[in-house]
């Protein structure tokens, strides 16, 4: 396709998960006249890539970033979220976990900024609603990303005894890792397991069958297994196996929904502009196969994208991890006003 008799042509780089990679590449796109920045594969390389929007006036959207701390402390003009944020999902999973008789739990997350966020977010907002909960002494845990091995935590997690384990800031590798151990060590059947987002499949595709995944695991996703039985979720579905050969993902379907949206952006805007697109963004509406029509907030560029919520489960129809009862989150009413974002930004 084309904006305004222009063609769409894609600049692909790899930030191979690390933030310098991501620097480097955005510099190097910029300097090759990328009107718009898409990336990249979480928090920390969206972290660096947006300072980088800020200070080149680059538009950059995230496709997999969900620190709120992107939209929050760090949001700037130049920066956009067409996803939700884990102020919203962490404390939606607050909000269903206090209401369950569990006080005693344990953390573990990966070491980086999405990592220890979600933990945040999650715990603070739990021990608010319900005061007796604690997180038991010498049982928080911080690994490096990529973590494989958890027998020291299981054996630590195991002794402490608790009522509950949140593993939410473990992701990609470490997330399956740490259930299919914990599983082998029993810890699921003493201890409710919570992970707001292990149901999305970037999280959940090292489970290769299912005897890999203990039953009651709270979970959360953006794109569900098995797929939403709606013409708009088909339609992304099959079109994307016909392409690729192979299963979307929720990086599939946000990359084609943001890059609808920047199209339709500089339609409204009426020419090929950088400013007069990020005027054009504000309050703008896109439809996402998955949760529905979201829409952009002008003052902080967060869009009011929500989160599928339910248990873990095996999706034998396509041989993959998936969720089971499954209800959408609303993001409304987690996220932060207007005078709660300038308020944020003006302590950074």
């Amino acid at each position: 396709g084309c904006i305004r008799g222009r063609p769409i042509e894609l600049l692909v780089r790899d930030d191979k998960a690390r933030p310098e990679e991501a620097s480097k590449h955005f510099r190097e796109l910029a300097a090759q006249g990328a009107q718009i920045i898409l990336g990249s594969t979480g928090s920390g390389t969206s972290a660096a890539m947006t300072s980088l929007a800020r200070e080149l006036k680059i538009p950059f959207f995230t496709l997999v970033g969900y620190s709120r701390f992107l939209s929050e402390e760090a949001g700037h003009r130049y920066f956009f979220r067409l996803i939700t944020n884990d102020r919203v999902f962490g404390n939606g999973m607050a909000e269903a976990l206090s209401k369950q008789p569990h006080t005693r739990y344990c953390t573990i997350g990966n070491d980086y900024a999405y990592g220890r966020d979600i933990t945040k977010v999650v715990m603070t907002r739990l021990k608010e609603l319900k005061p007796e909960v604690e997180v038991l002494s010498g049982c928080e845990f911080w690994v490096p990303l990529g973590t494989t091995d958890f027998t020291p935590n299981m054996t630590a997690i195991l002794a402490r005894r608790p009522q509950a384990v949140l593993f939410g800031g473990l992701v990609a590798a470490s997330a399956p890792a740490f259930v299919k151990q914990g599983k082998v060590f029993g810890l699921f059947k003493t201890a409710v397991g919570v992970h707001p987002s292990i149901g999305m499949p970037i999280n959940n595709a090292g489970f290769t069958n299912k005897d890999d995944i203990p039953e009651g695991i709270f979970t959360g996703t953006d794109y569900l297994y098995p797929p939403l039985d709606t013409p708009a979720s088909k339609a992304i579905y099959d079109s994307y196996r016909k392409r690729w050969n192979q299963l979307p993902t929720e990086q599939s379907v946000h990359a084609h929904t943001n890059l609808r949206f920047v199209v339709k952006a500089f339609q409204k805007a009426g020419k090929v502009d950088r400013e007069a697109m990020i005027d054009a963004a504000k309050g703008l509406s896109i439809d996402h196969p998955i949760l529905g029509e979201i829409t952009v907030r002008e003052f902080d560029h967060q869009s009011n994208a929500g989160w599928w919520m339910g248990y873990l489960t095996w999706d034998e129809t396509h041989k993959r991890a998936g969720m089971r009862d499954a209800t959408l989150l609303k993001a409304e009413p987690y996220l932060p006003s207007k005078a709660e974002i300038e308020k944020l930004r003006a302590k950074k």
